[in-house]
């Protein structure tokens, strides 16, 4: 069962969203986050966090946690914690693009901390899927024009590229380099992509 955590940041359109079946999903509210899931009707099995960004907001959900203003761990990081803890494995977060840029690297470290929990995690707005892995793997059809692989973390070494429009075989995939974005798809492929060690941060994209 997969794992659906709202974040509070800001979401410019719901359109892409409405199209969503959330009904077969574990929804996780944190905090401020309870606004897009009562924008969308949907029903919040968990809220929460510390209520700072809630503005008033009334809290729709099964079962509500709170956590003092004044503490380690974000509220999207507790949320990530909790989904881990519950055995959810496939998580996604929405609302956590976006914004302040320093909430939204938070969030690229989540993707790392879910990984080394055995899980899979995603970051999703209108344009862009984002997610980590840490051995070989095929690459998403997610739906999106481009993709982009950085490494995380420190240099990705023996880093190979098949299938897609521009294609690298055993190269170092420095951490002080922009060498393997906005790469694109080819009709009837199967890309894939291979390395020895490290994490790699896939963002799949659209203008």
């Amino acid at each position: 069962m997969k794992c659906i955590i709202f974040s509070s940041g800001k979401i410019e359109s719901y359109t892409w969203l409405e199209k969503i079946d959330f009904s077969n999903a574990f929804i996780i509210c944190a905090d401020g986050g309870i606004r897009h899931a009562n924008r969308l009707g949907v029903d919040a099995d968990v809220w929460m966090g510390d209520a700072d960004s809630l503005d008033n907001i009334e809290i729709k959900a099964k079962k509500i946690i709170r956590f003092p203003a004044k503490k380690d761990n974000t509220d999207t990081d507790l949320a990530v914690m909790f989904a881990l803890e519950n055995g959810f494995t496939d998580i996604s977060i929405i609302g956590g693009l976006g914004g302040r840029i320093d909430h939204e690297f938070s969030h690229f470290c989540l993707l790392k901390k879910i990984l080394d929990n055995g899980g899979k995690g995603f970051l999703l707005d209108e344009k862009n899927v984002v997610t980590m892995e840490n051995k070989s793997f095929e690459v998403l059809d997610a739906g999106k024009k481009y993709v982009s692989f950085f490494p995380f973390g420190g240099n990705i070494e023996k880093f190979s590229v098949k299938g897609l429009l521009y294609e690298a075989d055993n190269i170092l995939l420095d951490s002080g380099q922009v060498m393997a974005s906005s790469n694109q798809f080819l009709k009837d492929k199967k890309p894939r992509v291979t390395f020895e060690k490290g994490c790699v941060l896939v963002i799949y994209s659209d203008d």
